[in-house]
C-alpha cells in the first residue's frame, strides 16, 4: 500500500474510499477534505458493500471510510472482509450518535467495530479539523517500510503520437532490465495501436486482455506469468493483437493490474496511448515518476504546453514529471532548438534526446539500440542518465523509508488528497 513520506516536498496521495448508502457522505467528506491545508487525493465512493469490495480490490485505496448506517455486524463484517483484501489500508467509520442501535449503546458498537479492524471513527457531518486528526493518526501508523517494498512505476506519455514515447519506453525498460534481470516489467497499454512488441521482436501469445479476462482470480505470480521474455532479462505485457478487444481494459482492470505489478517487479514501465481517458488517469494515480515526451516541432510544443497544466491540475506535480524533449528527425534549417522549446514551456528540458539514424534501424529490426550501442553513443548516454536517475531514486526512496524506521516515535504528515473526475480530456 501507498505509504506517507514525512519530507515536506514529497507527494502524498490519499487514495480514499466512502462507503454508505447516503451519497451526501461523500460530499461531506470532499467538503472537510478541501479544507486540510495543501490536499490533493483521489476519492472513490460505492453505495453497496459487494460495490465496495470490487472498488477496493480494483482501486487498492490506503483510507476506507464506512458510513454505520446499518447494523454493526454488517459493518463489522464489511470492515474484516476489507481488512483481508488490503490489510495495509486504514479503516475508520464515520457516525451520526442518533442512528445507534436501539437497546445498544454508542460504546458497545465502537467497541465491536475496533474488533472488526476499524482504526477509528468521525462523527457526521464531517470536519475538516477532525479529519485532518484522524488522518494523522491513523497514517503515523502506517509501517514507513512498505514504500521500499513496493515497486517503482514510471509511465512514458504524451498528448501526441509518432514522437518516439514507445521507443523511449522500450529502451529504458531494456536498460533497467539489463540492470535487474527478470524484475522489470513492460506494459504497453496503448491499447489500439500497440507497438511495444514489434519493437522487441516478440510475437504475443499472450497480452493484457488475458490478464483482464483472468481478473477473479489474477495475482502476482499469474501475472508474471502471462508475460513475455525478453532476451534482454524485461518481462512484456503486451498490448491486445485486436483492437477491439482494447475496449474490455477499463479502470479499475488496469489500477489492479499495476497494483499487482508492484508487488511483483522492480520496476514498471508503462507506454501510454496519446489520449488522457480514465485509463490513463489511472495509471497517473499510481505512477512515481512520468516522462512526458515532446517532439521539436511546434505543433507538438503547443500540445504539451496544453498537456502540463492539465497534468498539474488533476493532481499530477511537476515534481513527479521529466520532460524528454526527442528529435526523432534529421535537423533542418529552422529547427527548434532546445532552449527555444524551454521558453516556450517555462520549464528547463531534462533529458535531450537527439537524431541517430541507427535507432530508426533497432526500430526496423526489433532490436533496441540500447543492448548494442557504445557507451559513447549519444543515445547511449542519454538512455544511461535516465536509468541512473531512477535507480538513484529509488535507493534514495530505501534509504529513507529504512530511516524513518530507525527513529522511534517519528509521526508522518497527514496525506494529500485531491478529487478524481471520471471523464475525458481532450487537448
Amino acid at each position: 500500500m501507498k505509504t506517507f513520506e514525512p519530507s515536506d516536498t514529497a507527494d502524498k496521495t490519499l487514495h480514499a474510499l466512502i462507503v454508505g448508502s447516503d451519497h451526501s457522505l461523500e460530499d461531506e467528506f470532499r467538503n472537510a477534505l478541501s479544507g486540510v491545508l495543501d490536499t490533493h487525493g483521489v476519492v472513490h465512493f460505492a453505495d453497496t458493500y459487494r460495490q465496495a469490495i470490487e472498488v477496493a480490490r480494483g482501486r487498492q485505496p490506503n483510507f476506507i471510510l464506512i458510513d454505520i448506517d446499518r447494523d454493526a455486524v454488517d459493518v463489522a463484517g464489511l470492515s474484516k472482509e476489507l481488512h483481508e483484501l488490503m490489510p495495509g489500508a486504514a479503516i475508520a467509520g464515520a457516525y451520526k450518535p442518533d442512528r445507534f442501535e436501539h437497546g445498544r449503546s454508542e460504546s458497545a458498537t465502537i467497541i465491536e467495530l475496533i474488533r472488526a479492524h476499524v482504526r477509528d471513527f468521525l462523527r457526521r457531518p464531517l470536519s475538516a479539523t477532525e479529519l485532518r486528526s484522524v488522518l494523522d493518526r491513523l497514517t503515523s501508523r502506517t509501517p514507513a517500510a512498505a514504500s521500499s517494498q513496493r515497486g517503482r512505476v514510471v509511465s512514458f506519455l504524451s498528448n501526441k503520437g509518432g514522437v518516439g514515447k514507445s521507443t523511449l519506453s522500450v529502451n529504458v525498460a531494456c536498460g533497467l532490465a539489463l540492470r535487474h534481470p527478470d524484475d522489470v516489467l513492460l506494459i504497453d497499454t496503448s491499447l489500439q495501436v500497440g507497438s511495444c512488441a514489434m519493437l522487441l521482436d516478440l510475437k504475443p501469445t499472450t497480452s493484457i486482455i488475458d490478464a483482464i479476462r483472468e481478473r477473479d482470480r489474477l495475482d502476482a505470480t499469474l501475472l508474471r506469468n502471462l508475460t513475455l521474455k525478453h532476451s534482454s532479462g524485461l518481462r512484456l505485457l503486451a498490448a491486445p493483437a485486436d483492437a477491439l478487444d482494447g475496449s474490455e481494459v477499463d479502470d479499475e482492470a488496469i489500477g489492479r493490474i499495476l497494483h499487482l505489478a508492484r508487488r511483483a517487479f522492480t520496476y514498471v514501465i508503462v507506454d501510454t496511448f496519446p489520449i488522457l481517458d480514465n485509463v490513463l488517469m489511472t495509471i497517473l494515480d499510481l505512477t512515481d515518476t512520468a516522462y512526458v515526451v515532446v517532439q521539436g516541432t511546434a505543433p507538438a510544443v503547443a500540445g504539451i504546453a496544453r498537456l502540463l497544466p492539465v497534468l498539474e491540475g488533476l493532481g499530477f506535480p511537476p515534481a513527479r514529471q521529466r520532460l524528454v524533449l526527442n528529435y526523432n528527425y534529421e535537423p533542418f534549417l529552422g529547427d527548434l532548438r532546445p532552449s527555444d522549446i524551454a521558453d516556450r514551456l517555462q520549464r528547463t528540458m531534462d533529458y535531450v534526446v537527439t537524431y541517430e539514424k541507427r535507432i530508426l534501424t533497432s526500430m526496423n529490426t526489433g532490436s533496441p539500440l540500447i543492448l548494442h550501442a557504445s557507451r559513447w553513443r549519444r543515445f547511449r548516454r542519454t538512455i544511461d542518465q535516465v536509468l541512473e536517475d531512477l535507480d538513484g531514486a529509488a535507493v534514495a526512496r530505501a534509504t529513507e523509508a529504512g530511516r524513518e524506521d530507525r527513529q522511534p516515535g517519528s509521526e508522518k504528515q497527514a496525506p494529500l488528497a485531491r478529487r478524481a473526475v471520471d471523464r475525458q480530456v481532450t487537448l
